[in-house]
């Protein structure tokens, strides 16, 4: 009974108030919900406004961070630039975990196997996230890589 309760609610989001099929108007109310709950870092400067969402541009390769944090440290407010702080800390922690693990797997297969190959490669490319985090990090505070 549920099941069937479930389902006429998913069919009938998909539906304008004529009962017609709408998946524009769906697609649209799905988008709107999802960019409601996105974290953003804010940037009001004299010339306009930036928003970035924090979950998908962060962290960023090194070109882009040294753009992008010379304004963020400028023109962004404390809440937003401690919100990124915690979210880079966390991401570091995650990815060096990560790193760890993978490498640990590694080292249980024989060397060179194609397990061990795969383990290393997953270890060096959470390496890489961990070290864009922690880069991104130091350019966040204003001090050189």
């Amino acid at each position: 009974m549920q099941i069937l309760q479930k389902v006429r609610e998913k069919y009938m989001e998909r539906r304008n108030a004529e009962g017609y099929h709408d998946p524009t108007a769906y697609g649209g109310m799905r988008m709107a919900e999802q960019k409601a709950e996105r974290e953003t870092v804010r940037m009001v400067y004299k010339n306009g406004r930036m928003e970035l969402y924090i979950h998908e541009f962060f962290p960023c390769r090194l070109a882009v961070a040294r753009k992008v944090f010379p304004l963020i440290r400028r023109f962004a407010k404390d809440e937003d630039k401690e919100k990124l702080r915690q979210f880079l800390r966390v991401k570091a922690r995650e990815h060096s975990g990560k790193v760890k693990a993978f490498s640990e797997k590694a080292e249980s297969f024989t060397a060179k196997s194609e397990e061990w190959h795969f383990y290393r490669r997953k270890a060096r490319e959470e390496q890489i996230i961990y070290n864009q985090c922690v880069k991104n990090l130091k350019l966040l505070e204003g001090r050189k890589e």
